[in-house]
């Protein structure tokens, strides 16, 4: 008998104002990530937070996945969402000290995410199949849970070790869909009764929301230094390109999602490979960010190699996540992904010995000349389609 949180098989779904409160934190979130590498760009802090990073994102994807089999105007699950925000918040608040004093902080919020939302999903879909696949995420993530633990009782190296297993764990478990000995997969991407516009929904909200995030890191980078031209012209063309990853996703890679989703018979596949494109965009943006509060900051710097592999990689990494994402969704890649990419390795080398303020500006003109390709592209489809 169905639980009366969980929603009927087929139903329509739509993404609620609590969700996306409930994402607002992740605003906060993302945000703490920029920070915590903005001040210490070395090899270790960027270790530090891909790990947090793969932390974050994966927590915000399990719970939008779970959210999406429940009714959200029935009390517990608003109750629940409530209760998982909470729990965001206070691993979100520990990031900036997660490999310091507040690593028990960032491991309690982490863990009452995780499990409770399992639990939670193993009660409220009791009688479907989809209950015996969080049973398996539950025994998952308690799996994990215990390399947190020792991770938040180790100390310096020991630490990072360990929480870097946690997340690889995290996310290999989720590739194998939380196969279990015994048990096996307990669901299939290709028949879950997903609600595929609620999954893109969510997806392309949270890539906006990290998007945002870009624009209020390179906003206070501006208004903490003194006011100069050149810091003026790194802000615009800082901004420049946030505006073209902005319509690189929302003119080719989200419209193509959103097609994708609405002529699968479940769109499962896609929602999944949906959620993988963004862990890589969430990364990329955060470079990005990096990138362009250091180039606001120090704009006729000499770049250097942490700056380069930054502004640079970022780009990339964006670029990269589309090309899997629309290979997927599409069966195809437009050319302007792949030559966005050699154009910026290209650039990387050629920009290495000039200033900050070159770098994104060369990484900008890239991004910049993506976006025109793919609104070239789409006036042609529609002149021929109306032809």
């Amino acid at each position: 008998m169905r639980i009366a949180v969980s929603r009927a098989s087929g139903a329509e779904r739509v993404v609620t104002p609590l969700e996306l409160f409930f994402d607002l934190v992740y605003v906060f979130a993302v945000g703490q990530l920029s920070h915590h590498l903005v001040e210490h760009v070395d090899l270790r802090t960027a270790a530090e937070t891909l790990i947090l990073t793969l932390a974050v994102v994966y927590a915000w994807y399990m719970t939008a996945w779970g959210a999406n089999w429940l009714e959200p105007d029935r009390l517990p699950v608003r109750a629940l969402l409530v209760f998982l925000m909470f729990a965001s918040l206070l691993m979100s608040v520990a990031i900036g000290d997660a490999f310091g004093d507040r690593a028990w902080l960032f491991v309690t919020g982490y863990l009452l995410l995780q499990l409770g939302r399992s639990a939670f999903l193993i009660v409220a879909l009791r009688g479907r199949a989809l209950g015996e696949h969080f049973v398996n995420d539950l025994v998952w993530e308690a799996g994990t849970g215990v390399l947190w633990v020792a991770g938040a009782v180790a100390d310096g190296d020991a630490r990072l070790v360990l929480w870097g297993f946690a997340v690889v764990a995290a996310h290999g478990g989720a590739w194998a869909l939380h196969w279990l000995p015994g048990r096996g997969r307990q669901i299939d991407l290709q028949h879950t009764d997903i609600s595929g516009e609620h999954l893109i929904e969510r997806i392309r909200l949270f890539f906006l929301i990290a998007l945002g995030e870009t624009v209020l890191t390179t906003g206070t980078a501006f208004t903490s230094e003194p006011f100069e031209l050149e810091r003026l012209l790194a802000l615009a063309i800082a901004f420049a390109g946030t505006v073209a990853l902005w319509w690189c996703y929302f003119q080719r890679a989200e419209a193509t999602g959103v097609a994708a989703a609405e002529r699968a018979d479940d769109a499962g596949a896609v929602g999944w490979w949906g959620t993988v494109t963004l862990t890589v965009l969430v990364l990329a943006l955060i470079a990005i960010a990096v990138g362009d509060e250091l180039a606001i900051a120090h704009p006729g710097d000499e770049a250097t190699l942490a700056f380069t592999l930054l502004a640079f990689g970022g780009p990339a990494l964006f670029l990269l996540g589309q090309v899997l994402f629309l290979r997927e969704a599409a069966g195809r890649v437009p050319r302007s992904r792949p030559m966005g990419l050699a154009a910026l390795a290209l650039l990387a080398v050629a920009t290495a010995s000039l200033t900050m303020l070159a770098g994104i500006a060369a990484t900008t003109a890239v991004l910049v000349g993506v976006a025109v390709a793919d609104t070239v592209r789409e006036r042609e489809r529609t002149a021929s389609a109306a032809a």
